[in-house]
């Protein structure tokens, strides 16, 4: 390997000197790796500098294990986001003739079936709604069909809303991690953690 400086010429002959001495002093090796074994050669340095490989960045700290009380918020807020989810995936309701359709029940939803509610105590008999179908028109439901409709959203969002209260409390409750992992919405609840409203709903859904 020659470190003795070079000469820089322009013609193949070496008869054309356009580098003078300029090059004499390139006679450190500055890089001689595999990058450079790329080009089947090496760098060289005028100044003694020799090229020193960056650190390597350092491995990332492991994220700390979550404390039993953080898995326990976490697990609540996986089940209030289910909850509403499941609120708004709607219901299916079996009309007065038998026929079933299926109605979300978005905040949107909550709000305008509340507002008929007083539509249908004045004994309105055509009530305009939508059901999830969103390639069907509104339409008119008859009086006794809309009130089996919001019966049917206040029950769910009751069940739901109560459910999940109880659910929550029986999560903060849990003294280990795997039963706090265990936990899934719909799950059946310890009897001592079912609050009296719920129980009650319970006994009607066997009835």
């Amino acid at each position: 390997m020659d470190k003795s400086g070079f000469r820089l010429y322009l013609d193949p002959e070496g008869e054309h000197d356009i580098g003078g001495d300029d090059y004499l002093g390139y006679t450190t090796i500055y890089r001689n790796d595999e990058v450079t074994a790329e080009y089947n050669g090496y760098q060289l340095s005028n100044d003694g500098s020799v090229w020193t490989p960056p650190e390597p960045a350092p491995e990332p700290e492991p994220a700390p294990e979550p404390t039993l009380e953080e898995l326990r918020e976490a697990k609540v807020q996986e089940m209030n986001a289910l909850q509403q989810a499941t609120i708004q995936n709607g219901i299916n309701v079996t009309l007065t003739d038998g026929t079933v359709e299926h109605f979300t029940l978005s905040v949107d939803d909550k709000i305008m079936l509340m507002a008929l509610q007083s539509r249908v105590a004045a004994g309105e008999e055509e009530i305009s709604w939508h059901n999830s179908n969103e390639e069907e028109h509104c339409k008119f439901y008859s009086n006794a069909d809309m009130a089996l409709i919001i019966t049917a959203a206040e029950n769910i969002v009751t069940w739901h809303v109560t459910y999940c209260k109880d659910l929550c409390i029986y999560i903060r409750s849990l003294e280990t991690k795997e039963d706090v992992a265990a936990v899934v919405y719909g799950m059946e609840l310890p009897e001592e953690f079912q609050s009296k409203p719920l129980k009650v709903m319970i006994a009607a859904q066997a009835v």
